[in-house]
């Protein structure tokens, strides 16, 4: 067990969320690729997952103030049918939906892409909901968990960055945000390339920061008395 769950971490280190992680470690043990094997893993990784896949317990209510007052959008890192299955799961879909008038069908206002280069903190994403929604800069927000994809990327495009401070990221530091940054071939190539560290830490801070989502109401009253 041990030895496979340290190959399976060697694999994933490679691409987190490459499509082929259960095939490969079959391949490791068994030298080929068995299909049944591999679906078996695949199955009993989604059936724990499911009983996991949990959201804060003010999401809801948070969302739902939210959603009657503003527009809003999720810009996420990954695949985005496995990003988009982790929306439908926790059932918040329907929080970044819009209904188009001119086809007469219900969209959503979601972003995603697995490819490094156009991912946060690169600004594509936000550019394309910028295209659909239409706001400016200045005045959107952009509420993240990660110093560097979401602070950082939000800041360079001049948002309002709110940092929330729960989940498995909570901890994390500006040093160890940067730090794993420079792991990143694309972003040593661009941005460790075009900014300076102390240019790059200023960026990665946050105008606010946010312990539970219940707080974004108040902020964005606050911030919308100021623009």
């Amino acid at each position: 067990l041990d030895e496979a769950l340290q190959k399976l971490i060697e694999i994933r280190f490679l691409n987190s969320n490459a499509k082929n992680h259960f095939n490969e470690l079959c391949f490791y043990f068994n030298k080929k690729y068995d299909p049944l094997i591999i679906a078996a893993g695949i199955e009993k990784y989604w059936d724990c997952k499911i009983g996991t896949m949990t959201s804060a317990p003010e999401t809801n209510l948070a969302l739902s103030v939210l959603y009657n007052k503003y527009p809003l959008a999720i810009i996420s890192n990954g695949p985005p049918l496995k990003q988009a299955g982790k929306i439908v799961r926790l059932g918040l879909s329907h929080f970044f939906s819009k209904y188009d008038e001119d086809l007469k069908v219900q969209g959503h206002y979601f972003y995603s892409t697995s490819d490094k280069t156009e991912a946060k903190p690169f600004p594509n994403l936000w550019l394309q909901s910028q295209k659909d929604i239409g706001y400016q800069f200045p005045g959107a927000l952009m509420v993240g968990d990660r110093y560097w994809e979401d602070i950082f990327g939000a800041n360079k495009l001049g948002m309002i960055t709110v940092k929330i401070s729960r989940g498995q990221h909570s901890n994390e530091t500006l040093e160890r945000a940067f730090e794993n940054a420079l792991k990143s071939e694309p972003m040593k190539t661009y941005f460790i390339k075009n900014y300076s560290k102390k240019e790059i830490m200023t960026l990665m801070k946050p105008a606010h920061t946010i312990d539970s989502l219940l707080e974004l109401e108040r902020l964005i009253l606050g911030i919308e008395k100021n623009l």
